[in-house]
Parts: structure tokens; sequence; C-alpha cells
């Protein structure tokens, strides 16, 4: 394994510093085939609130969207209603997932022509409705960006084309605070070009490069993360002259690259995972020698071994401080999206034993599956 942090090159529009430097996440949209049982997981499993009920939209064709959310995190869940909608082609091609990561800026127009001299596709130009002013530019694969400028008076999270959210503040009783990264399966050989595409376009700074190798396979990873520190992407992609594993099976099952997981950021791991297990997330398990082999190599800061074990979180550590995260199993008709818990204190990395243990609990989930069918 050989890992380490990177600074990339600094890039300006004009006295205002890097584009990234006033990227903030915004929402995440997911193009769903069933809203109403996306929702139901969603708030009844993660406890998120719903701030808009699912809704008719007409504009751009018919569709029907609801909106999620706790603290931070806003999880917009759109399924189309006619064929001319873009989520029906999505939905199509890859089943349920994320198909928009939104990131609100303040000023649209200047950022949205500067991403588009810079390379970024236009998809959609700006346009100025429900208070909002919005343009959306390509990603990867079919994930958009959508640039988001509210005006001064316009809720935090109003979404245009929906009501203005209210929800009916039941209490937190998980904790999840924010979205802390998103995880992205490239194809092999892809991952200089989409790192080039955010550091170059989108002014972000790779902060961290790893290969994983377990047994006859291995992945390259490289961390980029805009200049604000809100928005980060784990880019993925297969090692060549490796035995297939789990980067390539979601490749081929989500039809190209994505999204495979969502990290929701606690301040309380145990709390978050103790509630969502009692509400029936499934979680991966971790084998026991993990917790067997934690003892010679780290103390952890929160919590104590047996607590972890029970709870099958992981605990890794850099120069900074240390992590805690565990990941659900995933529910996905194609097995290709699942999301992640994780708590910081003070750990800026991603911890190399925990990706490791991960890419050994995927493999054991995958081979396991398989067996059964």
């Amino acid at each position: 394994m050989n890992s380490n942090t990177v600074e990339a090159a600094s890039s300006f529009i004009g006295a205002e510093g890097p584009i990234s430097a006033s990227l903030r996440m915004d929402h995440v949209e997911f193009y769903v085939s069933d809203l109403r049982s996306s929702l139901e997981q969603l708030s009844s499993w993660y406890g998120f609130e719903v701030l808009v009920p699912p809704t008719r939209v007409e504009a751009d064709g018919a569709h029907e969207s609801a909106l999620v959310g706790r603290n931070q995190i806003r999880l917009l869940l759109t399924q189309a209603l006619v064929p001319e909608h873009p989520a029906w082609t999505y939905v199509q091609r890859h089943g349920d997932g994320v198909a928009n990561i939104a990131l609100s800026v303040p000023d649209v127009k200047s950022t949205h022509a500067e991403l588009v001299t810079r390379g970024a596709v236009n998809v959609l130009s700006p346009n100025d409705a429900d208070g909002c002013v919005t343009a959306t530019v390509s990603g990867f694969g079919d994930v958009v960006h959508t640039l988001v400028e509210r005006h001064p008076d316009v809720p935090g999270d109003r979404i245009p084309g929906l009501p203005v959210p209210v929800g009916v503040g039941d209490a937190d009783t998980i904790g999840l605070r924010s979205i802390d990264h998103f995880a992205v399966c490239l194809p092999m050989g892809e991952l200089p070009e989409v790192t080039r595409f955010y550091t170059d376009v989108f002014d972000m700074q790779v902060i961290f490069e790893e290969k994983i190798e377990v047994g006859p396979m291995g992945m390259d990873s490289t961390v980029v993360q805009s200049r604000s520190g809100d928005v980060t992407f784990t880019l993925i992609e297969p090692m060549p002259n490796v035995r297939a594993g789990q980067i390539e099976s979601f490749i081929a099952d989500h039809g190209g690259a994505g999204v495979q997981h969502v990290a929701f950021a606690t301040d309380d791991v145990s709390r978050a995972v103790g509630t969502m297990a009692e509400r029936g997330v499934p979680f991966l398990r971790t084998p026991a020698t993990y917790y067997e082999m934690l003892v010679d190599r780290l103390t952890p800061l929160r919590y104590s071994i047996d607590e972890l074990r029970d709870l099958n979180v992981l605990v890794d550590q850099d120069h900074d401080g240390q992590l805690f995260q565990i990941f659900t199993r995933s529910v996905h008709p194609r097995r290709t999206l699942f999301f992640e818990v994780i708590e910081r204190i003070r750990a800026r990395t991603f911890g190399s034993n925990n990706v490791r243990a991960l890419y050994e609990a995927v493999e054991l989930q995958r081979s396991a599956s398989e067996a059964q069918e």
C-alpha cells in the first residue's frame, strides 16, 4: 500500500480567489424509480425529516420530487413520470442513484461562465426562478452539478419548482450532521482525466492519493476537495493487471461511472449507528481479526474497542487525529449504492487500514451474494 497527501497548484478568478474557495454543498439529487419507497427508507431508517412532501412538477417533463434533510444535509428525490424527463433515462441505465451534486456559489452567472470557459459542458444555462438563480454543468459520468444562488430573503433550502420547505420539526435522534464526502467509481484509465477536470475546472485540491491491493485485486484513488473544505470527492478506479473486483462490478452493474456511496458526518458515531441499527439499517460486518489487531495499532480517543466491535465501527488515525466509520450494506437491486457514517476527531484523511477493511468487507458481501445466486 502506498499513500500520500498532495497539494495542488492554485488557480484564481481575478481578486476573488479560487472558484472552489466559495463552493459549498447545497443538496444531492437522487433519481429514483419509486419516490415513496425511497422517501420512507430515508426517513424511517436514517431519521431524515420530510421537508417537502412528494410534489408533482410539470416543468422539464412531468416528475415528482420530495426533499428530506437534517442539519446541513439536503437530499432531493426525483421520479420521472414521463420518458422525456432525464430521470427516466438515468434510472433505466443506472437504477436509482445520485444524479446531481448541487453546489452553492455566491454568483451563479459568473461562476457558470468561468466553468464553461475552463472546459465544463453547459447542461442548463442560468435561470432565475422562485428566488433562486441556478445553472447546471457537467461532472463525471451522467452526474451533473447544479450551481445554486439564493436571493437574500429566500430560505437556504428552497429548491426551485418546489414549495417552501417546512418539515414538522421532529426530534433529531440520530445526529447525522453533514455530507463528508462522495466515493466515485470510474472506469479504468479515467482517474487522471477526472482528477484534472476537478483541479483545473473547479480549482479543487488533490489532498490524498492511495493505491490499495487486497490479494489479487486492487484500486487507485485520488481525493479532491474544494478549498472551502466543504466538497470532497474520493475518485476510485480499478488497478490494471489485477483480477476484477468491486470497482469493476460497480462499473458493469451501474453502467459506467457513478457515486458508489455518500458519507454522512456525525459527532457521535456510537449514537448514530446504534440508533440506525435499531431502526433497521443493515451495516457491513467487520472481521473479528480487525479488532484483535487494533490493540497493537492504536488506542481509540473515544469509545472502547469492545464498543467499536459491537457496532462494527472502524477506527484509524492520521497526523491530525482519528476517524471512526462504518458502511451500510447495499440494498440497491444492483448493489451499486450504499452509505457511510463517519465521525472525525480532527482527522483529515480517510484511513488506509479502514479503506482496506471496506474493500475486504465489500468483496466478502459480493462473493457471498454471488454464491447464493
